[in-house]
């Protein structure tokens, strides 16, 4: 993709790197040393591929971090931030390209970022969010509506803000390297033969409301690709990425369609991300295990040298009627994990976040989609488990 452009510094140290260390393993020790300190002083000019894939866990600067400011009984529009900010660099529309000025547009105080009357800033009313009109609504728990909107509504309405923090204040499930599990993968990407990796799930996976896919500013890519982006980058390998996730989709679909969808394609890594429409659809957990357990066998009965990411879903907005068993996947599959079998717990790292942060604050459509926020979460804790960080 030719939003894809290489860093030339980058490359340059990789050369300079490579040339004086022949262990592979200290040569790529001392290369990603080198690269993350150039992403870090380059990504407040490069708020896109760069930036994104840049660990939130791992950096004391928190780049774009989306918030949707909702004013409450007429009040100011407030939201809080995920850390406890010591010094706040930008706030800015979700393209990035509107800088917002502090005490004009915008202030913060007792934790919480406010708009202040006469801000330019955008922001919903509670209102808004919980409106009387059935057009553009679902039903929510316990009577009244929630707002829902496909596209780029939300992501309009949404701010991004930089700032800088303590360390370590990330105190939620991080994904640990889990190449050992993955041999057949692992060679691959050290050896630097090309890696042919498949994402198989539902609307989550395909990538809606990334800004990329709505063809709105900042044009992220999904999750999916900047995974596979992510690992081209670290490794110098050429990931071949092929998504043939559909929205609306299920794991029962999944198993119906796995010939075409995932054996045709003769994946070496696939990336099953089914569990939001099974669990809307109050999915037994035993029926949601055999059907990703089908998955992987009839793959690995064609290719047994085929490995495995199994990603558990974010949750559904906890107000509507979407939550039904999503949070009984993460055990049942759990359960299939093993040598050539790895798992990645989005639920886990969703709910933690939302101990901090609005729904809104993360979501794409306010129902059951990621924005480009947490779009990035997914990425980096993919990504945690094929890059030793």
């Amino acid at each position: 993709m030719t939003m894809f452009i290489k860093s030339q510094t980058k490359t340059r140290l990789s050369l300079f790197v490579k040339k004086i260390f022949r262990p592979i393993s200290l040569r790529i020790l001392l290369c990603n040393l080198l690269l993350c300190s150039v992403t870090h002083l380059t990504a407040q000019k490069n708020d896109g591929i760069d930036t994104a894939l840049i660990p939130f866990w791992k950096t004391t600067t928190m780049y774009n971090e989306s918030v949707l400011m909702i004013s409450e009984n007429g009040g100011l529009p407030a939201a809080k931030l995920l850390f406890k900010t010591d010094k706040i660099l930008s706030v800015r529309n979700s393209a990035l390209n509107t800088d917002y000025k502090e005490g004009v547009d915008w202030e913060y105080k007792h934790g919480q970022l406010l708009l202040p009357k006469g801000s330019k800033a955008a922001y919903l009313t509670d209102e808004q969010l919980y409106p009387d009109t059935s057009a553009n609504t679902f039903p929510k728990k316990g009577g009244g509506l929630i707002l829902f909107h496909e596209g780029s509504f939300f992501h309009s309405h949404q701010l991004a803000v930089t700032y800088t923090h303590a360390p370590d204040q990330w105190k939620g499930p991080v994904t640990v390297f889990q190449g050992g599990e993955l041999p057949e993968v692992m060679d691959k990407l050290k050896r630097r033969i090309s890696l042919k990796m498949l994402l198989f799930g539902d609307s989550i996976a395909a990538g809606y409301n990334a800004s990329g896919e709505t063809d709105s500013p900042p044009h992220l890519p999904s999750w999916g690709n900047l995974v596979a982006e992510g690992l081209r980058r670290y490794y110098k390998e050429n990931i071949a990425f092929t998504n043939t996730s559909v929205a609306g989709k299920d794991s029962q679909w999944g198993l119906a369609t796995v010939q075409e969808r995932v054996i045709a394609h003769d994946p070496d890594l696939v990336i099953i991300a089914f569990g939001m429409n099974d669990g809307t659809g109050r999915m037994d957990p035993k029926l949601f295990k055999a059907n990703i357990q089908g998955i992987i066998s009839a793959v690995k009965q064609h290719n047994p040298k085929s490995e495995f990411i199994l990603v558990v879903s974010m949750m559904p907005n906890p107000e509507s009627n979407f939550l039904g068993t999503q949070e009984l996947f993460e055990k049942v599959l759990a359960e299939l994990t093993g040598p050539g079998v790895v798992l990645v717990d989005m639920d886990s790292v969703h709910t933690e976040l939302l101990k901090y942060k609005s729904y809104q604050d993360m979501t794409g459509n306010n129902i059951n989609h990621p924005n480009d926020f947490l779009i990035r979460w997914y990425a980096q804790e993919i990504l945690a488990s094929l890059i030793p960080y």
